[in-house]
């Protein structure tokens, strides 16, 4: 099974391991670049919790002076990938999300009776505004700025080789912006990409939609919930593996 991931490389790499270890053969097309953004010393004052949506949130975090500050703190996870890099990070507490950003809206209002002033360490565009959801409920979130997205522009030679020849079976999307970063360089292609066969496995429901007409003749799959793992586990289950079990 051939299987092109389109993370971040920093992020793909040990989820290539992964897959290598299943047998797949994987291919490595990463849909953006990540810039980690400076953050303050002060950028956490006053906070009495931080929220990150995302594991680049937690490396500019990492980087910077605020980070003494930030473990001290209540750590709200997206989801449980995100949740165990802050755990290993030193955060003391850790409360973790079902894998979106709108997943967090029900779990930041029950806490907001204790943790009313939340740093949200974000992209340069937000999948989700929690600021905006959370609107008159008490709960008070300030913004930011940690990583930029660079969207690529062009995919790698091999893979549009592989693709025209049809030497990839599976590519995973994670995100409605790698969607369509994806659905606007395929469309690209010449000759066209002849999509027939292809399976695509996208986080969530959003990121299916955002493949729009890219993904017509194709197989999609969409996980039971919007994690890595599950991603992972549907992965396997194309792949045959008996690990999948």
């Amino acid at each position: 099974m051939h299987v092109l991931l389109t993370r971040p490389l920093q992020d793909a790499e040990p989820l290539k391991t992964r897959l290598e270890e299943l047998g797949c053969q994987v291919m490595l097309a990463p849909l953006m670049e990540i810039a980690l953004l400076e953050i303050g010393a002060q950028a956490l004052a006053g906070a009495t919790g931080v929220i990150a949506t995302s594991r680049n949130a937690l490396a500019a975090l990492a980087a910077s002076p605020a980070m003494d500050t930030a473990t001290h703190l209540t750590l709200f996870a997206v989801g449980p990938g995100t949740a165990a890099v802050a755990r290993s990070m030193g955060f003391g507490k850790v409360i973790e999300g079902g894998g979106t950003g709108e997943d967090l809206v029900p779990i930041l209002m029950s806490a907001g009776s204790t943790e009313r002033s939340l740093v949200h360490l974000t992209g340069d565009l937000l999948a989700y505004d929690l600021e905006a959801a959370l609107s008159g409920t008490g709960v008070n979130i300030v913004a930011v700025p940690a990583y930029r997205a660079i969207a690529c522009q062009t995919l790698p030679a091999e893979v549009i080789k592989a693709l025209q020849s049809r030497g990839i079976d599976i590519v995973t999307l994670m995100s409605p912006r790698t969607a369509r970063i994806w659905a606007r360089l395929v469309a690209g292609l010449s000759p066209t990409l002849q999509s027939t066969g292809l399976t695509y496995v996208c986080m969530s429901e959003r990121v299916r939609e955002a493949l729009g007409e890219a993904a017509k003749d194709s197989k999609v799959l969409v996980p039971a919930r919007p994690n890595i793992e599950e991603m992972l586990a549907v992965v396997k289950r194309l792949a045959g593996s008996p690990k999948a079990e």
